[in-house]
C-alpha cells in the first residue's frame, strides 16, 4: 500500500512541475499607429514663415488636413454633380417638368444644381476631373465662350494657375467675334497641286465636323434643362 501511494505521490509531485513551468514569453515589439502612417510632405515652404517648431508642426498638420478634405468635397462635388444629371436626365424622360421641385424638396438651391449641371456638362466634353476644383467664375466664363473655342483651349484654361483670369483673357480675345460663331473658309490656292488642294479640304472637313459635334451635344445638353 506504502508502494502504491509514494508512486501516486511521485506522479502527482511531476505533475505539479510541469504545470508550473515557466514559459518565456515572447517579445513583442510595439509599434505605434502614428509610425506605420507615411509621413505627410508639406507644400508650403514654413521655413519662410519664420516658425517655432511648434508652430511648424501644428501647420503642416492643418495644412495636410486642408488638403485631405479638400480633396474629400472635389470627390462629393463630382458624384453630387453625376447625381443631379441622372435625376434631371430621368424626370425629364418623364415629361413631368419635376426636376426644380425634386430639388427644392431635398433642400438645395437653384444656383448650386445649375453650377454642378454645368460642371458635369463641361467634364463630359472634356474629361477632365479638374472642372470640379476651379472657381465658379471660370465656369461661368468657360460656358459662355465653350462654342466659340476649341477642347484645347478649355483645357488650357482648367489647366492654368489662375483659370479665372486665363477664362478671362481668353473672352477678351473674342470679344469682336460675331455672337454666331462661323468658322471661316480656308481660301485654297488654285495653283496648288490638286493632291494638295485635296489634303486642305479634308482637313477643313474634319475640322467642320468636329465642331458639328460640339454644337450637337451641346443642344443636346440645353434641351435637357428645359
Amino acid at each position: 500500500m506504502k508502494k502504491i501511494n509514494s508512486k501516486i505521490a511521485n506522479k502527482l509531485e511531476q505533475k505539479f512541475k510541469e504545470t508550473n513551468i515557466v514559459k518565456e514569453t515572447p517579445v513583442v515589439e510595439v509599434i505605434k499607429v502614428s509610425e506605420l502612417k507615411e509621413q505627410y510632405v508639406p507644400i508650403v515652404d514654413y521655413d519662410e514663415f519664420e516658425l517655432d517648431e511648434i508652430q511648424k508642426e501644428l501647420m503642416i498638420g492643418f495644412e495636410e488636413k486642408a488638403i485631405y478634405h479638400a480633396n474629400e468635397l472635389s470627390k462629393n462635388a463630382i458624384e453630387l454633380s453625376k447625381m443631379f444629371y441622372e435625376a434631371q436626365k430621368t424626370l425629364a424622360a418623364a415629361g413631368t417638368g419635376s426636376f426644380v421641385k425634386w430639388y427644392e424638396a431635398l433642400g438645395f438651391k437653384k444656383d448650386l444644381v445649375y453650377m454642378m449641371l454645368k460642371r458635369n456638362e463641361l467634364f463630359m466634353t472634356i474629361q477632365n476631373e479638374r472642372v470640379f476644383q476651379i472657381p465658379e467664375k471660370a465656369i461661368k466664363t468657360i460656358s459662355k465662350i465653350k462654342d466659340r473655342v476649341g477642347i484645347e483651349d478649355i483645357l488650357e484654361i482648367i489647366n492654368a494657375e489662375k483659370p479665372v483670369i486665363e477664362a478671362k483673357k481668353v473672352e477678351e480675345s473674342l470679344s469682336g467675334c460675331p455672337k454666331e460663331f462661323v468658322p471661316e473658309i480656308e481660301v485654297v490656292d488654285f495653283l496648288e497641286t490638286p493632291s494638295g488642294k485635296i489634303r486642305v479640304l479634308e482637313k477643313k472637313i474634319l475640322e467642320y465636323k468636329k465642331l458639328l459635334k460640339e454644337m450637337e451635344l451641346e443642344l443636346s445638353n440645353l434641351k435637357k434643362l428645359n
